[in-house]
């Protein structure tokens, strides 16, 4: 019997106008319906369940077939694939990839865009997902797991407030960006989250790929705050023009991740925008340790329940 070929599960492409960054995740699963689109609550958890089975498709040359030129790329040990190149692809989009054998991988229609999207705009906001644009309740890890696996995309509730400011920073030029901690294998979930709750569209960073049984166990891979300090440097190393505004939640390490960014690359953060979700006495040590610094490199640094609708750019 011949070996199911695998699919392109997630993708993105992006450029700012000299070099062009391609990564995606390729991997095997029987699934056919990745819509999430009403689901009930027993289809819910059995496609995440069967999400957290696939087996990616690792350390494999594949090609990225664009309108313009083709890329050549790795899989690394999770069936991820991250990759930059100056070819001219500004205009260019997707058409198909490769396996080494010549084979293509599936795509999946509705799940991603295939453009590669020319960043323009002077300002980028950075976002995490989890208890900053959607109530994730990472703070309780049964009430987690009951939310994520057995709540229906179009029950997961959106936090209001933050939808709001996303919406406004968008409105006045902002380039949308996702960054959250959650797997590869939740990219479907989140992205239909996303579009069904009308945010702006952008690309999504997730870390790598997690077994069911890591997930059971709480099993942290890679060490925290390694996936979004890297990120972050990535995205303001490959945009150094552009000032940035970093979202995200005091329920587990973005305000010090934020803060030592800021402090590397203090030239190019203009806001960091922290919801206050649980009492931390810890954060309001690093606050008052960083606000000085914060204030002469002319940083707002916003940690509340609430802020306004509007920040002017």
């Amino acid at each position: 019997m011949a070996l199911k070929l695998p699919i392109l599960l997630s993708f993105y492409a992006l450029s700012n106008g000299s070099t062009t960054l391609a990564f995606g995740q390729v991997t095997y699963t029987r699934i056919d319906d990745l819509s999430f689109s009403e689901y009930s609550r027993r289809k819910t958890f059995r496609t995440l369940l069967k999400l957290y089975r696939t087996r990616p498709y690792v350390n494999e040359s594949i090609v990225l077939v664009f309108t313009k030129g083709t890329v050549e790329a790795e899989t690394n040990r999770h069936g991820a694939f991250y990759v930059k190149t100056d070819i001219d692809n500004v205009q260019g989009a997707l058409v198909k990839v490769l396996l080494s054998s010549g084979d293509e991988v599936r795509m999946v229609e509705g799940l991603y865009g295939k453009n590669i999207h020319y960043v323009e705009g002077d300002t980028i906001v950075v976002s995490d997902i989890d208890d900053t644009l959607v109530h994730s309740f990472i703070h309780d890890k049964l009430l987690k797991f009951r939310t994520l696996m057995f709540t229906t995309m179009e029950k997961r509730k959106a936090v209001t407030h933050m939808q709001e400011l996303m919406k406004n920073f968008t409105e006045q030029g902002a380039i949308p960006m996702y960054l959250s901690n959650s797997e590869q294998n939740l990219y479907p979930l989140i992205y239909r989250f996303l579009r069904h709750n009308h945010f702006p569209q952008g690309p999504l960073f997730l870390k790598q790929m997690r077994k069911l049984w890591d997930v059971v166990m709480n099993v942290k891979t890679p060490p925290k705050n390694i996936h979004k300090t890297a990120t972050l440097e990535e995205i303001i190393g490959m945009f150094p023009e552009k000032k940035f505004i970093l979202m995200g939640d005091n329920t587990q390490h973005d305000l010090p991740i934020y803060l030592t960014v800021a402090e590397k690359y203090s030239k190019s953060i203009r806001f960091i925008i922290i919801r206050k979700v649980v009492e931390k006495k810890s954060d309001e040590a690093l606050i008052s340790k960083a606000r000085e610094k914060l204030r002469e490199s002319r940083i707002g640094l916003y940690y509340a329940d609430e802020f306004p609708d509007a920040f002017e750019l």
